[in-house]
């Protein structure tokens, strides 16, 4: 496997606490979701409206391409603790995507921007589905910024960047994750890496990249594949942060699923990302 290297001085990861396993039970896929309570209304040419200080919802009705406003999430939207661990203080947002994409953690984001989302059976319970035109926004908050992240996620795609990348998650001066062309992945933290890797479209793989703000590791499956020496983390900037597209321009969309997302404000230990992984020993 090839590994691009950028010099700098390393030192080594450390990360502590435990994660629970998740399961493979699949639900049943279902329609296209809307977030409840709020009717479609009629096309009209009203401008988004911008997003306002953190919890306060948008009061507009929805424009012609399906945008709702944000709302929380009712009994379907429910995200299991074991994935969110809510109680858990390094966990800075956890989106279980359980036909709702609102936030588990003991922060309780909301998005100001949700449209054209779709749910079906994912790796645990259900998955988001992104496709072209699919936006997931969630306003800037000072929880998305910490000296050392991980970026914990399944990814499905239903095939490969041939040009443009495909984002998982991304925001400008903040971790971001993307697939890229020629099978490769991309983590930026402290220092953008591409690290080849064998994903296959069609089938469920585990990313976690973390850094502490002198190493940035990925690991793919639960097995580390790559660890590189870089700089701070990034997490200067107020711009949003978007899942399955692109900041700031809402372009390169993820073709396929993603699920169980979770963003730590810590490195999560070996045996964390293990579990995670589903796996009973890496």
């Amino acid at each position: 496997m090839a590994l691009v290297l950028l010099s700098s001085t390393g030192c080594v990861l450390e990360g502590g606490g435990t994660a629970a396993p998740r399961g493979t039970e699949q639900q049943q896929p279902g329609p296209q979701e809307e977030l409840p309570g709020q009717e479609p209304g009629p096309p009209d040419q009203s401008p988004e409206q911008e997003p306002g200080p953190q919890g306060e919802l948008p009061t507009q009705e929805p424009d012609p391409q399906g945008e709702l406003p944000t709302q929380e999430p009712g009994p379907q939207g429910e995200r299991p603790s074991a994935l969110c661990e809510a109680g858990d203080p390094s966990l800075i947002a956890c989106f279980a995507f359980e036909g709702d994409p609102g936030d588990g953690s003991q922060h309780r984001f909301m998005p100001d921007r949700a449209r054209g989302l779709e749910y079906a059976p994912g790796r645990d319970g259900q998955a988001l589905r992104v496709t072209k035109g699919s936006r997931l926004r969630f306003g800037h908050d000072a929880a998305w910024t910490a000296p050392a992240m991980t970026i914990d996620v399944w990814i499905n795609p239903a095939s490969l960047p041939e040009k443009e990348r495909f984002t998982v998650i991304d925001s400008g001066g903040k971790p971001s994750l993307f697939l890229v062309p020629g099978g490769q992945i991309r983590c930026t933290m402290g220092v953008e890496r591409n690290v080849p890797h064998s994903i296959v479209p069609g089938e469920w793989t585990h990313i976690a990249c973390l850094s502490d703000g002198q190493t940035q590791s990925l690991y793919v499956n639960g097995v580390e594949v790559d660890r590189s020496p870089c700089g701070p983390v990034l997490a200067d900037g107020e711009q949003p942060i978007h899942i399955g597209s692109e900041e700031p321009t809402d372009q390169d969309e993820f073709h396929g699923l993603i699920d169980s997302l979770r963003l730590f404000g810590r490195t999560l230990a070996p045996q964390e990302i293990c579990a995670a992984a589903g796996k009973n020993g890496c």
